[in-house]
C-alpha cells in the first residue's frame, strides 16, 4: 500500500506537469472587429498607393479592401456571434466563453481592439473557414443589421514545433491563449487532488503495541523532499522549452542534464516508501522483520551476536562536495560548504544482528543528526539481552551513502539501492552540460 500511495502521487503530479505544457498545434482563427474607416486614414501618405486609397470615398475604400475575400452572412447565430465577438474585444463582457478567446498579452496591455481565437469547426465559423488553408488566409465576414453593415476580419494561422524556442518558448505571434494552445492545463489541479487524496486517504497500516516502526511525520517528511527534487527538475525542460512533447525533440539535452536530477528524487522516494513499510515485530522467540510485503522471521536461537554500527557517507561523497563548494560563488559557494561540512559530520547509528550463518541483519536507530528514529528500539535490545546474545562493544563503522540493510554470508553489504545507479545519475546532468557546450562551441565555429 506504501508504494502504492507514493506511486499514484508520483505519477499523478509528473502528468500534471505534463498536460499542463502539452500544446496542441492546431490551426486556428482570429476574429477582430474592423474599423474601415480608421484604417483610411491610417493609410501611408507616403507612397501612391497610400495616397490613392486614402482619396477614395468609403464604400469604394472597404469594396477595394475586401474583393474576392468577402464572405457574406445573415440570420440569429451570426448575429449573435458578432454582438459577442465586439463585446470581448472592446472588453465589454465578463462572460469567460469570450474573454477566454484572448490572448493574455492582449488582456494584460489592454490593446484598443483584440483578437478573438477560434477553431475552424467551431460554429457558426464552420460555415466559413474552407475557404481559408494556408498560414495569412483572410476573409472578412460581412453582416448587414439594422440597416448598417458590419464587418470582421478572420484570419488562418498554422502553428508548427519550430514555434518554440529555448528560454522564450512558445514565441509565435499572435499567440493564443492557453484555453488553445495548452487545453489540458486545466485538468492539472484536479489530477494533483487524485494523487494527494490517493497519498492522504489510502489505508495505513495500524500500529501494534509488539511492532516498531519509524514514524509517520518523518516518512512524510521525507516525502516532501523527495518531491523537492523530482517536481523542479522534472518541469524545467518543460519550462524553458515551451511544450512536454518539444522538451523531449528539441530540448533533449536539458532533459538530460535535469532529469537525472528528478531521478535522483525518485530514487530517494523509493527509500522512503522502504522504510514506510519497515516493521521489526518482537516475538517470543525472536524477531519478525517486514517491508515491502516481504517478511523475515529471526529466531533468537539463530542470533549468534549484536554489536553498534556507525554510518558515514563515503569519502569521495565528502570530497566531491568540499570541491562544488570550493566551485561555487558568493551565496551559492556559503550553502554548498554548509552541504559539504552536515555531510562530514553527519552519521546514522544502528544495530547489527549476527547470524550464526555468518549473514548479518542491520537495524537503523537515528538518523544522521543522531536524533532517534527507529522508536522503541530499547525494547529489542533488551530482549536480545534477555535471550542471552553475546553483545560487542565496539561499534563497526560502514561507509554508504544508500543505508544497507545487511551482509550477506561473503561478508558482502546488501544495500536498500544501487549506488551505482545514484552515480550514474550525479554524473549524467555533468556529461550533458559538457556535450552541450560542446556542441554550443563548435556550432559558433562553423
Amino acid at each position: 500500500m506504501e508504494t502504492w500511495r507514493r506511486g499514484i502521487l508520483l505519477a499523478c503530479v509528473c502528468l500534471a506537469l505534463w498536460a499542463a505544457k502539452f500544446a496542441v498545434l492546431k490551426p486556428l482563427i482570429t476574429v477582430q472587429p474592423v474599423d474601415f474607416a480608421k484604417e483610411q486614414k491610417d493609410e501611408s501618405k507616403w507612397t501612391e498607393e497610400g495616397r490613392r486609397l486614402s482619396g477614395l470615398g468609403l464604400e469604394d475604400y472597404i469594396t477595394k479592401k475586401i474583393k474576392d475575400i468577402r464572405a457574406i452572412v445573415s440570420g440569429p447565430e451570426w448575429e449573435r456571434f458578432f454582438a459577442g465577438v465586439q463585446a470581448a474585444s472592446e472588453g465589454a463582457t465578463t462572460d469567460r466563453e469570450w474573454s477566454g478567446r484572448i490572448q493574455a498579452d492582449e488582456r494584460k496591455y489592454h490593446f484598443p481592439i483584440k483578437s478573438l481565437f477560434f477553431r475552424p469547426a467551431e460554429t457558426p465559423l464552420a460555415e466559413i473557414s474552407g475557404r481559408l488553408h494556408s498560414e495569412g488566409d483572410r476573409v472578412y465576414i460581412t453582416l448587414k443589421k439594422d440597416g448598417k453593415t458590419i464587418y470582421l476580419e478572420a484570419t488562418y494561422h498554422v502553428y508548427t514545433p519550430d514555434d518554440f524556442h529555448f528560454g522564450s518558448g512558445f514565441s509565435r505571434y499572435p499567440k493564443p491563449p492557453a484555453l488553445f494552445l495548452f487545453p489540458y492545463r486545466k485538468y492539472g489541479f484536479g489530477i494533483v487532488l487524485i494523487g494527494l487524496a490517493a497519498y492522504l486517504f489510502l489505508p495505513r497500516r495500524k500500529k501494534e503495541p509488539d511492532t516498531i516502526c519509524y514514524p509517520t511525520w518523518r516518512n512524510v517528511l521525507g516525502d516532501f523532499a523527495s518531491f523537492l527534487l523530482i517536481t523542479p527538475f522534472f518541469a524545467l525542460p518543460l519550462l524553458i522549452v515551451g511544450g512536454s512533447v518539444q522538451a523531449i525533440t528539441q530540448g533533449w539535452m536539458f532533459c538530460l542534464i535535469f532529469w537525472p536530477l528528478a531521478f535522483i528524487g525518485v530514487w530517494l522516494l523509493r527509500t522512503i516508501t522502504w522504510y514506510a513499510g519497515y516493521r521489526i515485530i518482537l516475538q517470543e522467540d525472536g524477531l519478525l522483520l517486514e517491508t515491502g510485503g516481504k517478511s523475515m522471521n529471526v529466531p533468537f536461537a539463530d542470533m549468534e551476536e549484536y554489536r553498534p554500527l556507525v554510518l558515514t557517507a563515503p569519502r569521495w561523497l565528502v570530497r566531491l562536495s568540499a570541491l562544488a563548494a570550493l566551485s561555487g560563488r558568493g551565496a551559492a559557494q556559503i550553502g554548498a560548504a554548509g552541504r559539504a561540512f552536515l555531510l562530514a559530520g553527519s552519521s546514522y547509528s544502528g544495530l547489527g544482528v549476527g547470524l550464526k550463518d555468518k549473514s548479518s541483519v542491520f537495524f537503523w536507530v537515528t538518523d544522521a543528526m543522531g536524533s532517534t528514529a527507529l522508536k522503541n528500539a530499547v525494547r529489542m535490545l533488551k530482549m536480545l539481552d534477555e535471550a542471552g546474545i553475546h553483545r560487542k562493544d565496539e561499534p563497526e563503522t560502514i561507509q554508504s551513502v544508500a543505508l544497507p540493510t545487511g551482509q550477506d554470508r561473503t561478508g558482502m553489504i546488501v544495500k536498500l539501492g544501487s549506488e551505482k545507479i545514484l552515480g550514474i545519475l550525479a554524473v549524467l546532468p555533468v556529461l550533458a552540460m559538457i556535450i552541450f557546450m560542446l556542441i554550443v562551441m563548435f556550432g559558433r565555429a562553423f
